[in-house]
């Protein structure tokens, strides 16, 4: 691999040193290169722009499908911690687990009411016109 880049290193320096001196080679890489540069310019983007599309889309879809998984895995991982959590002993008198419904849960203590008073908010009145009146 040192050889090689020894190679590539030459090989520019010599490229770098014909341009510098041989001016029918410098037309030559003008002509070729820098009156397609808007071409390559646009070539460029676009590969970039769709390479980054596909990207976004690959990412998208592996994060769904996991996902996915995820939720046909958890309502069982999260079942069988409840089982092993309640054969624990626990320091506390009661040990209480969130069911796993999706319904509201209900509090079993009373709620106590606050006793905040609220001050209304009134509307802003406009602010005075800061031209001068003639």
């Amino acid at each position: 691999m040192i050889i090689e880049a020894m190679v590539i290193a030459f090989f520019s320096f010599w490229l770098a040193n014909e341009y510098v001196y041989n001016v029918y080679f410098r037309i030559y890489v003008n002509s070729v290169f820098v009156e397609h540069f808007t071409t390559y310019t646009i070539a460029l983007g676009l590969g970039i722009g769709l390479a980054g599309t596909a990207a976004a889309a690959t990412l998208y879809k592996s994060l769904r499908d996991a996902k996915l998984k995820l939720e046909f895995v958890a309502p069982k991982i999260r079942g069988s911690l409840e089982q092993m959590l309640a054969s624990l002993p626990s320091m506390e008198p009661q040990a209480v687990i969130p069911p796993i419904s999706n319904a509201p849960a209900v509090p079993t203590q009373p709620v106590q009411e606050a006793t905040t008073t609220i001050s209304p908010i009134f509307p802003a009145s406009p602010l005075p016109s800061t031209e001068e009146e003639k």
